[in-house]
């Protein structure tokens, strides 16, 4: 059995966030031959909003760069690494007091304290809103699950590494940085993953685009980069991809690796 972990956007995913059906066909096949998929992504649970009928085309989500772990066939939670409410709460007051603009994530809740233009087309995106918070008492800040910055991402984690405080950040792309626990990543989830089906990392093929999938790149027993990927990525991978993400570079993957046993 081999695990198949693979990042969504720009990897997995089209540029309009669908698979293509090629690389459905590719991943059905892989797992009727026993082995198993996980999509590996910096999505959190309202990215996934109109992606969840295509998810079942795994058996597990890794969301939040690594810090929760869903299976598809029933949806059930098997991990969810939440920021430490202290943490989370003096960085909501600090975005809130600076007006920076800061999202906050928490399972189904959604919340920003601030619109922009970027915000509206990032809405129009997922089909879904957020709601406008004020103050710390209007989010869940005892149980978030990450954040995420974009047009202020640069000072707010300058403040986070100036305050010590144990949260780890990546860009998940060119605009957006996630903030997350601390030692949050999709390696260190997938391993988790791994100890719970019992298989070692020379059984793993992992596959990305950006420099948040390049952990679990360099600790795959094969990384792979798509075509798309960014050049460190590709520099990093055993291997890189003829296809981008938007000619079924995972159903490439997949042949290659899963079902021609390589």
């Amino acid at each position: 059995m081999k695990l198949l972990a693979m990042d969504l956007d720009g990897t997995a995913v089209n540029r309009q966030g669908h698979l293509g059906e090629k690389t459905k066909v590719a991943l059905t096949q892989a797992r009727s031959q026993g082995h198993r998929v996980v999509f590996a992504t910096g999505r959190r649970d309202i990215d996934m909003f109109s992606f969840w009928p295509e998810s079942t085309f795994a058996d597990y989500l890794l969301l939040n760069n690594g810090g929760k772990l869903i299976r598809t066939a029933d949806k059930a939670v098997l991990f969810n690494e939440t920021i430490l409410p202290e943490a989370a709460r003096a960085l909501i007051l600090r975005c809130l007091e600076a007006h920076w603009q800061l999202h906050v994530i928490s399972a189904d809740y959604w919340g920003v304290n601030k619109w922009n233009d970027g915000l509206q087309d990032y809405i129009d995106y997922l089909g879904t809103s957020p709601v406008r918070y004020h103050q710390l008492a209007q989010t869940p800040w005892q149980s978030v699950e990450g954040f995420m910055a974009t047009t202020d991402r640069t000072r707010i984690c300058e403040w986070i590494t100036q305050q010590a405080l144990p949260l780890s950040f990546t860009p998940s792309e060119d605009t957006c940085t996630d903030i997350m626990a601390q030692n949050i990543s999709k390696w260190n989830g997938l391993q988790r993953l791994m100890a719970l089906l019992g298989i070692s990392a020379d059984q793993v093929v992992a596959a990305g685009d950006y420099t948040n999938d390049l952990p679990m790149i360099q600790g795959a027993g094969i990384g792979v980069a798509v075509a798309n990927a960014l050049p460190e990525v590709k520099a990093a991978a055993d291997y890189v991809t003829e296809q981008d993400c938007d000619h079924d570079a995972a159903a490439e993957i997949i042949e290659r690796f899963i079902l021609g046993g390589n």
